[in-house]
């Protein structure tokens, strides 16, 4: 028998996962509420330029991904190579899915930028 509803008590620890991680903004772009169109805020897309986490199995690493980041009420400004930069995430939560379960949904409260080396999230 297959239970409903198991993915609403499985939590993701969006600081653990952070915690050694640069992130650096390379875009930003509008949110838009998927209904009605209406921007609701900024999507960010950071890469994760280092990844000093402590994971499981010690060859396991996400340098160089890509993650998008969803911020409700910020406006989307135009990034590039003079306003890139590596930020912090405010109040980071996250969701993991997919088939093998390796797709993550990243939401925040905000971010701030932060200096090159220190800059851990």
């Amino acid at each position: 028998m297959a239970l409903k509803g198991l993915r609403d008590f499985v939590k993701f620890d969006a600081k653990g996962f952070l915690a050694g991680k640069q992130l650096l903004l390379m875009q930003e772009s509008e949110l838009k509420d998927f209904d009605s169109g209406k921007v609701i805020g900024a999507k960010l897309k950071v890469t994760i330029w280092t990844d000093d986490t402590q994971y499981k199995k010690d060859e396991t690493s996400n340098e160089g991904s890509e993650l998008d980041v969803k911020i409700l009420g910020l406006t989307a400004e135009k990034v590039d190579r003079n306003n890139r930069g590596f930020i912090k995430l405010k109040n980071p939560s996250g969701v993991v899915f997919g088939d093998f379960q390796n797709q993550l949904s990243l939401k925040a409260d905000g971010f701030d930028f932060v200096k090159e080396r220190g800059g851990e999230n």
